[in-house]
């Protein structure tokens, strides 16, 4: 009985993390914690990687089949005309450069590279290639979290954090100006 529990409890979060990759709008530093806190440094690394990858793969789906009814004003922000001005060989290479970075909006590199001719065996390649050095650091610095922090601050920082940035998102999103249409 406790080896389901664990069992489906690793599911859930694997499922969780996929959401959050494919997605790409929360941070992953926020369940990353959580990962290893309930399942170790080689299980919850796993769960991470896996769910940046696989999670990576299907938002660039869906983001492709989203970009088909994109409406064009969109596709004139200068993240997606970068990407569109660009071949698959500087796509590609674009991909892991953003990826590399631990910060850089993970769904825009996906909706931007979405938006491109690249395939999506390449842009897998290209993103598993950028994603493992930047969840690599997230994992060292989580897992210092899961160590030094007792879990009821761990898990209250984690809620306080989170509550924080989407407040600060949608209030983001209220507050930008409306444009006009004449």
């Amino acid at each position: 009985m406790e080896l389901m529990a664990r069992f489906l409890e690793f599911c859930m979060l694997l499922l969780g993390n996929i959401a959050i990759g494919a997605l790409g709008i929360i941070p992953s530093i926020f369940i990353t914690p959580v990962n290893l806190d309930r399942f170790g440094l080689v299980g919850g690394s796993i769960l991470s990687i896996s769910g940046e990858i696989i999670g990576a793969l299907f938002g660039f789906w869906l983001y492709r089949y989203g970009t088909k009814h994109l409406p064009a004003a969109w596709q004139q922000h200068r993240w997606f005309r970068f990407f569109l001005r660009q071949k698959k060989t500087t796509v590609f290479w674009a991909i892991i450069a953003f990826r590399l970075l631990p910060f850089a909006p993970s769904g825009a590199v996906t909706a931007g590279a979405a938006l491109t001719t690249i395939s999506a065996p390449a842009f897998f390649s290209a993103s598993s290639l950028g994603k493992l050095p930047a969840v690599s650091i997230e994992i060292a610095v989580a897992f210092g979290l899961t160590l030094w922090m007792p879990r009821p601050v761990l898990y209250s920082s984690i809620g306080i954090a989170l509550f924080i940035f989407i407040s600060a998102a949608l209030f983001r999103k209220r507050s930008a100006p409306k444009s006009r249409t004449q």
